[in-house]
């Protein structure tokens, strides 16, 4: 186990809640890491409480960062904000979350509304910071402007697609991306960057999925990509990773069912690319 907990998230999504999920939350936490993304939609809350199962089997409820998301359609309104935080911490068994994030926005709902829910729940006590996921920057930001001075360095969490492929349409609807200035920035204005599906879908390590991600320009960074891990010895998933770990404040959230391709993933942790490594990637110039 490495002595600093790891910048990488463990994602749920297809967790599932059989004996390789264990071994896979094992793998993660023996190699250092403290962080793991849930959402109540996630196999209709199932993830969270293998999570949960996991936790009090491993008595590690203590140093693990649980970052769970709510309020995904149909229950994307402010009153259902505390519904959802107790639909979260009921199936991880826990009594306080240490993040919950809006899943997604709707752009009707005043930015006011959301933010007296989220308040409410800080002022709860049920969790200890908040944020959003699948939001516009703009509206995040206006969102900020709604807090109160007391609350307002609790809301510290965004979380969009972002990887060195670009999304170019929607995985599914309502999701959001953001670009490298765009996650800087926010990272920049103390902003936690919670980067979901940093090897885009698996695109950036199995080329045979193309699913919002199959364009000229993602094929040529993802070439660079490979040519890249050929040279310093390393897998192409795990050159994509550290690339999202080239951007301070940028956290990679990595869902998997395969033990070699989370072995892949935590590698990266080790890999420091420099600055010309990384425009060469974005540029897609010769490495």
């Amino acid at each position: 186990m490495s002595d600093q907990p790891l910048r990488l998230v463990l994602g749920t999504a297809n967790l599932g809640d059989d004996k390789l999920a264990s071994r896979l939350l094992d793998q993660f936490y023996e190699a250092g890491g403290r962080a793991i993304d849930l959402a109540n939609v996630y196999g209709e809350g199932a993830s969270a409480r293998t999570v949960g199962a996991w936790l009090r089997a491993r008595g590690r409820r203590d140093d693990v960062e649980l970052y769970a998301k709510g309020c995904h359609p149909p229950y994307c309104d402010p009153a259902f904000v505390s519904n959802e935080v107790e639909r979260a911490l009921a199936c991880l068994d826990a009594n306080r979350l240490d993040a919950f994030l809006l899943h997604r926005d709707d752009p009707a709902i005043p930015v006011q509304s959301w933010a007296e829910a989220l308040m409410e729940e800080l002022h709860r006590g049920t969790v200890n910071q908040v944020g959003v996921s699948n939001w516009t920057p703009e509206r995040f930001l206006a969102l900020r402007e709604q807090f109160s001075e007391a609350a307002a360095d609790r809301l510290s969490y965004f979380s969009n697609h972002f990887s060195l492929a670009e999304m170019a349409e929607p995985t599914w609807p309502g999701c959001l991306a953001i670009d490298a200035e765009t996650a800087r920035g926010l990272a920049a204005s103390g902003i936690t960057v919670l980067a979901w599906a940093s090897l885009a879908g698996g695109y950036l390590g199995d080329p045979a999925v193309q699913r919002s991600w199959g364009t000229d320009q993602n094929q040529r960074r993802r070439k660079r990509a490979v040519e890249l891990a050929e040279l310093l010895g390393t897998a192409t998933a795990t050159i994509a990773v550290a690339y999202v770990l080239a951007h301070d404040g940028v956290r990679p959230v990595i869902g998997t069912r395969s033990g070699a391709h989370l072995a892949e993933a935590l590698a990266a942790e080790t890999v420091n690319l420099s600055h010309a490594q990384v425009a060469q990637l974005e540029a897609g110039t010769p490495t």
